[in-house]
């Protein structure tokens, strides 16, 4: 970085698809903007926040947690972008170490919703929810519906292609039970037996409720197609 030079606060993304498989349509969003960074103090001190102050932290600001399709989909453009876009190559590299909260839930019978500033709020009921947790590339043609609502994709070949391109796995585990989508990169172990790689991981346990936050927002309109 040049001297004197400050990465952004934030990335803008001119044009985000995301899928939504009720109407079997692409969503079509303009100008989404993502922190750049885990939200810090004034001292750029990461900070720590329970779900109501997340939600009541982000939403005096005009932002929200990413719902989990709308971290997916940043997730492949920010790949897209990081070549030459530095502050982009720096959230690219922190969803594939850490974890990001998501604005999206799902529950053992067969409810998801998605939940943001940018993409309202989009429910799917009756879905039946996977248990058995394996790769992504191994169970999505088995449960391609219930992959389709969670991720907000119609495929995962450009996920996987994205995923394989940063050294990381795309995984899928549900600890069964209500819970808050989590989304990103680290060390994991199911089973027994360590798995590195990108995870989906539906489950912000109970014992360690703080987790670092991002805020997404737009302007714009949706404009279905």
């Amino acid at each position: 970085m040049a001297s004197g030079q400050q990465i952004k606060k934030s990335v803008t993304i001119p044009k985000l698809k995301v899928y939504d498989a009720r109407q079997r349509v692409d969503i079509i969003l303009e100008n989404v903007n993502v922190d750049a960074n885990y939200v810090c103090d004034n001292q750029d001190k990461v900070m720590y926040f329970n779900l109501d102050e997340t939600r009541a932290y982000l939403g005096e600001q005009g932002k929200s947690l990413p719902s989990l399709p709308l971290l997916v989909n940043l997730y492949i453009a920010l790949d897209g972008l990081a070549k030459q876009d530095e502050s982009a190559a720096r959230i690219l590299h922190q969803l594939n170490s850490g974890w990001d909260r998501t604005g999206t839930t799902i529950s053992p019978g067969g409810r998801i919703e998605h939940q943001d500033v940018v993409l309202g709020t989009i429910t799917y009921e009756g879905l039946v929810v996977p248990e058995q947790g394996d790769g992504l590339d191994k169970l999505f043609g088995k449960n391609e519906l219930f992959f389709q609502a969670l991720l907000g994709v119609r495929d995962i070949s450009q996920f996987v292609d994205v995923a394989a391109r940063n050294n990381q796995t795309p995984f899928y585990w549900y600890p069964r039970g209500e819970r808050l989508a989590m989304f990103g990169g680290g060390d994991f172990y199911y089973m027994h037996q360590y798995v590195p790689g990108l995870l989906m991981l539906f489950c912000d346990d109970e014992p360690h409720s703080r987790r670092v936050i991002r805020g997404v927002w737009s302007n714009s309109h949706l404009k279905p197609r």
